[in-house]
């Protein structure tokens, strides 16, 4: 960003935060708790794992941008962390997106072969943004 866009608000800049190390090891035992808990199989285990991994996506962005309240508002803000790899940012936007289906729509499915792919991108995600 530059000075005079910064000084004269042409650019909605966003103050970041940082991970500590220990923040990236949370990340990384709960990443090992999200494939045990996928690895179980069952339906109720396949969403508590997309919802967990959601939630250390959240855990990342918030430590990244203490500033935003919502998580969308956050995940909108690290926009700028994907410059060149914005199939990763679409993922991670659809992998959030079917967490909000699992939490809010009561007769969701989710389909056990999607559940890989989702979770595929939730990783991707947490790895471009350094939690893992």
């Amino acid at each position: 960003m530059g000075i005079f866009s910064f000084l004269f608000g042409k650019t909605n800049y966003v103050p970041e935060g940082k991970l500590t190390l220990q923040d990236s090891q949370e990340v990384k035992t709960g990443w090992q708790k999200v494939e045990e808990q996928a690895s179980l199989g069952k339906p109720s285990n396949l969403k508590s794992a997309v919802i967990d991994a959601d939630k250390l996506m959240d855990f990342v962005l918030r430590k990244m941008y203490p500033s935003l309240e919502a998580t969308g508002e956050r995940l909108k803000a690290a926009k700028v962390k994907f410059v060149g790899k914005w199939e990763i940012y679409d993922g991670l936007w659809f992998a959030h997106k079917v967490r909000n289906e699992i939490v809010h729509n009561v007769n969701f499915e989710l389909p056990s072969s999607q559940v890989r792919d989702i979770l595929e991108k939730f990783k991707a995600g947490l790895i471009e943004l350094g939690g893992l």
